[in-house]
């Protein structure tokens, strides 16, 4: 029901506001952006490339301890920090859908963005002048809503700085991975990957390239990691993109 509470409206602006910082996007892949300024790489969905990050929830608790981090068209998981924070990070599902704003209510998962013309959902409520409506249902809903997916990568066209590690990229909760590595010089690029979140990275493998020749692999089915990250033995200009599918 609509309502003209100026005082609970001002208060939810600047208790509940949504952040701006902590999300953004730069061609090769979504940004997170944590403490110490530290730089996480997500996958890009479906969505169009004008998605208005700045403008969406990003995060919410939406069980005691339990987080989702509404990320360019997936929702994670997203662990407290006392049990690893955002490098424990877990695709949840992959929506490609514009979710504005979510929230739990009395143990439901409140999501915004839905189209009022629908009305065929028992999941969806509407505004009693059909001018809003949110889809309500159990947190365990949304591991439903499509299998995560996507692209992207820690570079792209990138300038890259000999033996200097690149961002880590999320591996985790994904299937059917595959890889594209590129350089406009001849060099030695090394995966390496962080199994446990732990940040005990390892090398996995090393790709020997020529100049402006591309390089395909494709990971093993039973292949998992958290994060993936590359390095170089060279200066250079690199591509790095992975494929989840």
């Amino acid at each position: 029901k609509r309502t003209d509470d100026k005082a609970a409206h001002k208060v939810t602006k600047e208790k509940a506001a949504i952040a701006t910082a902590a999300l953004t996007m730069d061609a090769a892949s979504v940004i997170y952006t944590g403490e110490q300024n530290k730089k996480w790489r997500l996958p890009k969905s479906r969505l169009s490339a004008k998605h208005p990050l700045a403008s969406f929830r990003i995060a919410r608790e939406v069980a005691t301890e339990r987080d989702f981090l509404n990320a360019y068209g997936t929702f994670y998981e997203l662990p407290a920090r006392n049990t690893g924070g955002i490098a424990k990070l877990r695709a949840v599902a992959t929506h490609d859908r514009y979710v504005h704003d979510f929230c739990s209510y009395r143990g439901l998962l409140v999501l915004s963005g839905v189209d009022t013309a629908k009305t065929d959902n028992k999941h969806i409520i509407k505004s009693d002048d059909g001018k809003a409506a949110v889809w309500v249902g159990a947190i365990d809903d949304a591991w439903k809503i499509g299998k995560p997916r996507g692209h992207g990568g820690p570079w792209l066209d990138t300038a890259v700085k000999a033996s200097t590690p690149s961002d880590p990229y999320l591996m985790t909760g994904y299937d059917k991975k595959s890889l594209t590595l590129s350089s406009d010089t001849a060099t030695n690029i090394t995966a390496q990957v962080d199994l446990t979140g732990t940040g005990n990275w390892v090398n996995y493998q090393s790709f020997q390239l020529k100049a402006g020749k591309t390089v395909d692999y494709t990971f093993p089915s039973e292949f998992q990691a958290y994060w993936i990250r590359f390095s170089s033995d060279k200066d250079t200009k690199a591509s790095a993109q992975l494929s989840y599918k």
